[in-house]
C-alpha cells in the first residue's frame, strides 16, 4: 500500500519461492516468553545465539504506561499511545526472524520450531506471569520465520517443544535445568 496526498495505490507483485535446498542438519529455534524471544543452538557446531531480549521489557513499560495514564484519567494521552507496543514488538519479531533466516541459510541448515499451539491453555500459571504469556508474540515470530525461509528455500518443520528447553545445545542429551541455569549431566555445558 502506498499513499500519495491522501490517495492510496495498492501493487501487487509475484515473488518466485527458491527451490528447497538439500539440508543436512537443523537448527533449533527455542521460543521463550521471559527472557530473549528466540534461542537459535545450532548442534553442529554448539553455537547459541540469543536474539530479542529487548520485548520483555517493552512489555513492561508499556504495561506500566497504560497503568499510570489510566491512574491519572488521561485518556487521550492512552489512546496516542495505542498500538505503539505491538508496532515496535513486530519490527523486534522481523529483526529476529531476518537473522535467524540468515543463519540458517549460512550454515546449509533447516529450521526447527516448537509448536506452541497450546500454550497458553495451561491453567497452572500463576496471575503474574498470565500477562507475561497473553502478550507473547510466539505465533508472529513463528509466521515470519516461515516465510522469509519460504522465499530462500529453507525447509522448517514444526516439532512437540517437550523437553526443548531441556536439551544441551552441544552433544543434544537431556541435562538438568534448575530455573533459568542448564546443566548437562554428560558433558557438562552449563547456559543460562
Amino acid at each position: 500500500q502506498i499513499e500519495l496526498n491522501h490517495t492510496y495505490a495498492y501493487v501487487c507483485f509475484t515473488v518466485e519461492d527458491e527451490p528447497k535446498l538439500e539440508v543436512k542438519n537443523y537448527i533449533g529455534v527455542d521460543l521463550n516468553a521471559t527472557s530473549h524471544c528466540a534461542v537459535v543452538s545450532n548442534p553442529q557446531t554448539g553455537k547459541i545465539l540469543k536474539l530479542g531480549k529487548q520485548a520483555p521489557h517493552i512489555h513492561k513499560k508499556y504495561k506500566a504506561l497504560r497503568s499510570n495514564l489510566q491512574k491519572k484519567k488521561l485518556f487521550k494521552k492512552l489512546k496516542q499511545t495505542k498500538g505503539k507496543e505491538s508496532r515496535i514488538v513486530k519490527d523486534i519479531n522481523h529483526k529476529i526472524s531476518k537473522k535467524i533466516v540468515e543463519y540458517a541459510k549460512t550454515n546449509n541448515s533447516g529450521i526447527k520450531l516448537e509448536n506452541l499451539t497450546n500454550v497458553r491453555r495451561n491453567k497452572k500459571n500463576n496471575k503474574a506471569f498470565r500477562y507475561t504469556l497473553n502478550s507473547w508474540s510466539y505465533y508472529q515470530l513463528g509466521q515470519m520465520i516461515c516465510y522469509k525461509a519460504q522465499l530462500q528455500g529453507i525447509p522448517v518443520q514444526y516439532i512437540n517443544p517437550f523437553n526443548t528447553s531441556k536439551t544441551c545445545s552441544r552433544c543434544g542429551n537431556i541435562g538438568n535445568r534448575k530455573g533459568k541455569l542448564f546443566k548437562c549431566s554428560d558433558c557438562k555445558h552449563t547456559d543460562h
